[in-house]
């Protein structure tokens, strides 16, 4: 698969045409083509990313030609799995995206999952938001004064959202309810059925834009220039900081030049103007996240989540 019809009004790389040739032997032809390996099914929210990314990675890359493989099961593991017995030879990119996949590692009882790959690099982050009715409260003092008449919702145990929702325990005494999916927890919030519900930015950025949701808090260090009227939860008086990430990994042997050559260019990509368009339309920032802090990232999350379940598991643990 190939992607075209990019604008192509900037010139991406500063010179890196010529740099960063893919020199690996199994690179060798005329158009190096590599693998997109995606766990999650065609049509999910990760698949879609990823087609929506792999352009702007091929257009950073010189003669980069991929191909998106969706290797769904068990909530991502599986591709972990098949990235980690790929030939290391092989030009294969997995997708790794925090915390949801390690969540899933935690809830199997399997290792960190970065001890099997090796993480390349973060592209962007999904603030976590905290939405309710138009008509509802507008504010965290109006929901703390609800006390326990009103209702937190969330998407399911184990989403980011969730995980940010729990946060506010002792500081937001909303009784919480867990709903399927996103779409049905932002539903929830936008009917009234809940006094509130914490949602990734992505998933409710087009009700907001609408006027069909209200945004009472953003998880953020700082105001969103995407919703510049929304204030923090911090300035709410609430420390509250969460987010997603949307990264990607490779086989821990994989050729230097190929790995050296999807950096840079990975790089390049969260610095594309066009990227940061395309973020903005989705309620999503471009940063950046080189190899030692993805990682760092990863092991810190881990190591809380891991805790947490070991504390008050977020789903009834196997027998």
């Amino acid at each position: 698969m190939t992607y075209s019809g990019l604008p192509r009004r900037r010139v991406l790389g500063l010179g890196l045409a010529g740099t960063l040739g893919l020199a690996a032997p199994a690179l060798a032809s005329r158009r190096n083509r590599a693998e997109l390996l995606v766990g999650a099914a065609p049509g999910s929210k990760a698949d879609l990313w990823a087609r929506g990314v792999a352009p702007f990675l091929e257009r950073a890359v010189p003669r980069l030609t991929l191909a998106v493989r969706n290797h769904p099961g068990r909530g991502g593991l599986e591709s972990v799995a098949a990235l980690a017995a790929a030939d290391p030879a092989r030009p294969v990119i997995g997708v790794f995206t925090a915390p949801l996949l390690l969540a899933r590692a935690v809830e199997a009882g399997e290792p960190f999952p970065v001890d099997r790959v090796a993480p390349l690099a973060a592209v962007l982050e999904e603030s976590m938001i905290l939405v309710g009715e138009p008509g509802g409260p507008p504010d965290v003092a109006a929901l703390r004064a609800l006390g326990d008449s009103g209702t937190l919702g969330t998407p399911a145990p184990g989403s980011a959202a969730h995980f940010a929702a729990s946060r506010l325990d002792g500081r937001l005494d909303l009784p919480r309810f867990a709903f399927p999916t996103a779409a049905a927890a932002r539903q929830a919030a936008a009917s009234g059925h809940v006094a509130a519900t914490m949602l990734p930015l992505p998933d409710a950025i087009a009700q907001l834009r609408e006027g069909r949701l209200r945004g009472i808090g953003l998880a953020a260090a700082s105001r969103s220039a995407l919703l510049p009227d929304v204030a923090t939860l911090q300035e709410q008086e609430v420390d509250l900081i969460a987010s997603a990430q949307r990264g990607f990994a490779l086989h821990p042997a994989a050729p230097e030049p190929f790995r050296a050559a999807l950096l840079r260019g990975l790089e390049a990509v969260a610095a594309d103007p066009d990227f940061a368009e395309q973020c903005a339309a989705n309620g999503q920032n471009p940063r950046f996240r080189d190899p030692e802090s993805w990682t760092s990232l990863l092991r810190r999350a881990d190591a809380e989540l891991r805790r947490r379940w070991a504390e008050e598991p977020w789903l009834p643990r196997r027998a």
